[in-house]
This record gives structure tokens, C-alpha cells and sequence, in this order.
């Protein structure tokens, strides 16, 4: 999210005192171990940064829920190497300035052999020429810039990019809900602009028309007057590219304008949490993700189970594309051999057709996650995958 930086000098040595700050804020987690686990005594420690404070914390935590289970079972069944693993955490607040103090830090560590996380695609790009400089490879989450796409050998991810899902919906809702007019609602920022403008560009070459395309700022509370602009094109259809907590309140006031219109949500919505913020305005709501807690598959099912076991919920898209990341960085270590960096990154960039509970994970060359995404409908307070 935020353009693409090509900085990569001064910005670490700039940020000197925050460094502390956020150093403050690390923590070597022994995550788990326990019976039949490897050993705590040489553990490896995986870096984790994302924003864990602050108005979007949300996002950051529920990963960081994802990681620490996997963690947990991975130890639990002997280890990496017959090491266990740890994770060194630290809070990047949201903020594009602290990526690159945050990559210095993690460099430094030599220990750390890859890193998982990041909420906004700005603070990634921010920091992603120091962790290219010291060869730190990256498995993110959550991030899905197409400015990310190629940007280094060591970037990966488990998230499809917002190009890739916003054309594919685009698709969806022209060839299965036969909806030619669109109108467009999205969080001001890289991820919603990512998602709106392939969205927008797919439904136009669908033959189709996008009647209004409106921005609105992360924390908005009132949609009061984007709604009514919205119902005004006489759209078939409304699309949200957004976090489930603007979502959430876009739902509830197009259905309090008394508009039964069909509603498309990004996957930034498809979180228990959209659930409850829009309640029984949520039904038939439909929303594309990777995961989905209803996936029968077996991947799937044992990790809902544990998840909900461990957190007493259901786990989100975030939590679970994180866990994902873990195995495969689990993974690649035990292929390479080693913790060698560049082994790593090497082994992450080979990884093929791996099952995680998001379904089969390969790279592309640039990185880029190659999969398929569900399309879930919201039926009885719970996605449900469309099978129709």
C-alpha cells in the first residue's frame, strides 16, 4: 500500500531513537514445545513483524494467532532440524517510517533465517531493500501490492495479489450473477485502490459498467452520503474493496436505506468479525478469500479445529494464510538443510503444490502466491463456499 520506495540508505541510521522504541517492543516467544518437541536450547527464531497497536492491530494479532499455533505443532512434533522454533516479534505500528528500522533489526539478528507478517504493503515496501541488502527472505501474509510483484528475489507470499483477486471477482460476479452495473466503494489506500481499479477494469471488459467508484478514509464512520451516491447509478449490484470494519458499517447502512441490493465484499472482509459487526445485515453478502473456515478438506478441517480449540473462534483469512506461511518456512528450512538465508529463500522459492489450509501453495517468479480463491456467501451467520 503507498508507492513503492526506493530507498535504501539513511532511513534505518535516520530512526535511531525509534529503534529502541521498537527493539522494546521484541520478544523472544519459546512458542510451545512440550512433549516429543525438539529442543529449546538453540531454538530458531523466525522474525514477525506487522502492527500489533493502534487502530488496526486487529489484523496483526489474528496473524500473529496463526503463527504461534503453528509454532506450537510444529514443536510439538519434533521440531526444524530438531530445533525448536521461537519468534522474534516486533510492532511495526502502521507505520511506513519504522519498515526500514524494523528490516535493519531483523538483518542484524543472524540468527533469524526468514520473517513472516506485515499488515500494510507500504511498510513492506519501505523496508524491502535492507531485507533484499542482508538476503532476509520473506514470506508475507497479508500484503497484496501489485508494486510488491518482482520487487525482490526474497519476497514471497501466501496472499494472492490485488490484481489477481480483483480481476478474478470481476469475473465471478459478471459470469455467475449476471450483474453488468457496478458501484464501487473502497478504502483509500494501495490495497482498496489495488483491488478497485482490477475490479473495475474487469467488469468493463466483461462488457459490464461501473456506475460511481468512491473512496472513503480506513475509520470512517458515517456512509451516510456514499451510500446515497452509490444507490443513486442505479448499480445491480455494490462492491466494497475494504477491511471488514468499514465493511461492516457499509452493509449496515445500504440496508438501512432500505436497499436490498446484492453486496460484493473483498477479502478484506471475510472475517468473523464482519459477521458481527454487520449481524443479520450480512446474510447474502458473498466475499472472495483463499481460505475458508468451511473448506472440508483435511488440511482445513484439523486446523479449525485446533485453532478453535486453542482461541475458543474461528479463525480468519489472516490467521490462517500466516500459518501457512510458518509450515512453509518450516519447510523450506528442513529442505535446505540449514539456516542459511540464501538456502532458504532458495528452498521457499521451490516450494510446490504445498498442502496448507488454504489450499495448495506455489510461488511464480515473482513471488506471487499461484492458486485459486473461493467465493464464500454469508448464509446463517457463517461463510459458506459457492458451489453454484
Amino acid at each position: 500500500m503507498g508507492s513503492r520506495s526506493k530507498r535504501t540508505v539513511g532511513l534505518a541510521l535516520a530512526a535511531g531513537a525509534a529503534l529502541l522504541v521498537l527493539s522494546a517492543c521484541s520478544s523472544g516467544d519459546a512458542s510451545g514445545g512440550g512433549e516429543g518437541g525438539g529442543s529449546s536450547e538453540g531454538a530458531i527464531p523466525l522474525g514477525y513483524t506487522a502492527t500489533l497497536s493502534g487502530d488496526f492491530a486487529s489484523y496483526g494479532l489474528e496473524m500473529r494467532e496463526g503463527i504461534d499455533l503453528a509454532i506450537e505443532e510444529i514443536n510439538a512434533d519434533g521440531g526444524v532440524l530438531e530445533r525448536d522454533l521461537t519468534t522474534e516479534v516486533v510492532d511495526d505500528e502502521g507505520k511506513p517510517a519504522n519498515g526500514p528500522v524494523i528490516a535493519q533489526e531483523m538483518c542484524d539478528n543472524a540468527e533469524i533465517p526468514a520473517v513472516l507478517g506485515f499488515s500494510f504493503s507500504s511498510v513492506a515496501l519501505s523496508g524491502l531493500p535492507i531485507y533484499t541488502q542482508c538476503g532476509l527472505p520473506i514470506v508475507a501474509s497479508a500484503v497484496t501490492s501489485p508494486e510488491l510483484s518482482g520487487a525482490s528475489d526474497i519476497f514471497f507470499r501466501t496472499v494472492f495479489t490485488d490484481a489477481y483477486q480483483g480481476a478474478e471477482a470481476a469475473s465471478f460476479i459478471s459470469e455467475h450473477r449476471g450483474v453488468k452495473k457496478v458501484a464501487v466503494l473502497y478504502q483509500q489506500d494501495d490495497y482498496g485502490k489495488g483491488v478497485a481499479d482490477a475490479f473495475s477494469t474487469g467488469i468493463e471488459e466483461a462488457g459490464g459498467e461501473v456506475t460511481s467508484s468512491q473512496a472513503y478514509q480506513l475509520g470512517t464512520v458515517n456512509f451516510g452520503s456514499t451510500v446515497d451516491t452509490a444507490l443513486k447509478g442505479d448499480p445491480d449490484a455494490v462492491f466494497i474493496g475494504g477491511f471488514y470494519t468499514e465493511a461492516g458499517k457499509i452493509v449496515n447502512q445500504i440496508r438501512d436505506a432500505g436497499s436490498d441490493i446484492p453486496i460484493f465484499a473483498s477479502d478484506g472482509a471475510a472475517s468473523p468479525l464482519f459477521l458481527d459487526l454487520a449481524g443479520a445485515n450480512a446474510e447474502g453478502v458473498e466475499v472472495y478469500a483463499a481460505f475458508s473456515a468451511s473448506d472440508p478438506r483435511a488440511e482445513s478441517s484439523a486446523f479449525v479445529k485446533a485453532f478453535t480449540k486453542k482461541y475458543d473462534k474461528e479463525p480468519s483469512s489472516w490467521a490462517a494464510l500466516a500459518y501457512d506461511a510458518t509450515y512453509v518456512v518450516s519447510d523450506a528450512i528442513e529442505s535446505a538443510g540449514s539456516t542459511d538465508r540464501a538456502a532458504v529463500a532458495e528452498a521457499i522459492q521451490n516450494t510446490k503444490d504445498f498442502a496448507g489450509v488454504s489450499g495448495n501453495i506455489s510461488f511464480d517468479d515473482e513471488g506471487n502466491r499461484v492458486g485459486d480463491l473461493t467465493f464464500q456467501r454469508v448464509e446463517d451467520g457463517k461463510f459458506v463456499v459457492i458451489t453454484d
